[in-house]
């Protein structure tokens, strides 16, 4: 695709710095987006990045999810995360193997929500295209991995490789209700186990990641 369909969708005469800029976000898929950072590893201007960024949007690798803010015009100035839509080619571009998964277990957790959103993404295309699809960050960082809008009804999730919950784990999904207020409809924390678990006082589950092909 680098080499070949790049150059149907704009004028790119050094595919190489495009296939880099991939294997970088492939590192920082999940995190938040931070264009200039990205331009100053490939020795390119921000101006450029953003335009090699937008190519691979083009060619269906990368997606951008914006931040999810109460206050709709804010939405458009907060930082949006990255995620590399194919979780398998992330994996592979940044060096994990199958065995890897308990010894570099740590590294999977974004591997982990990237594959997670595009699954979500992918489901609400053939069952409910006016789903819209955010992350949450505030001040404090304190974090929800998906938040889902329809309207200006809200719903978030998290996403966590452990096998295990805390109450703890439930503080973003927490956070999202106070600023969502009437529009929250409710959350879960998507995990590594084998039960639906009650997360907190708030009505939030934690839910096994396998549930997400049950429905």
């Amino acid at each position: 695709m680098i080499e070949r369909d790049i150059h149907d969708v704009a004028r790119i005469h050094d595919g190489d710095q495009v296939g880099r800029l991939l294997e970088m976000l492939a590192l920082r898929t999940g995190e938040l987006l931070n264009v200039s950072s990205l331009g100053c590893g490939l020795g390119i201007d921000r101006q450029t990045a953003e335009r090699y960024l937008a190519v691979l949007e083009k060619l269906f690798l990368v997606r951008r999810l914006p931040a999810w803010h109460r206050n709709s015009a804010k939405r458009l100035v907060k930082t949006p995360k990255v995620h590399l839509c194919d979780s398998g080619l992330a994996a592979t571009l940044a060096g994990l193997q199958p065995d890897d998964w308990i010894a570099e277990r740590g590294r999977f957790g974004h591997l982990l929500e990237s594959f997670v959103v595009q699954q979500l993404v992918a489901q609400a295309g053939w069952t409910d295209p006016d789903l819209r699809f955010h992350h949450y960050r505030d001040k404090d960082k304190v974090e929800v991995d998906c938040v889902i809008t329809r309207g200006r009804k809200v719903w978030g999730l998290e996403i966590k490789t452990a096998a295990s919950v805390r109450p703890t784990d439930g503080r973003g999904l927490r956070r999202l209700a106070d600023q969502a207020g009437g529009n929250y409809q409710g959350g879960a924390l998507l995990y590594d186990g084998a039960s639906v678990l009650r997360l907190d006082q708030n009505g939030h589950l934690a839910v096994p990641l396998r549930k997400l092909w049950e429905l």
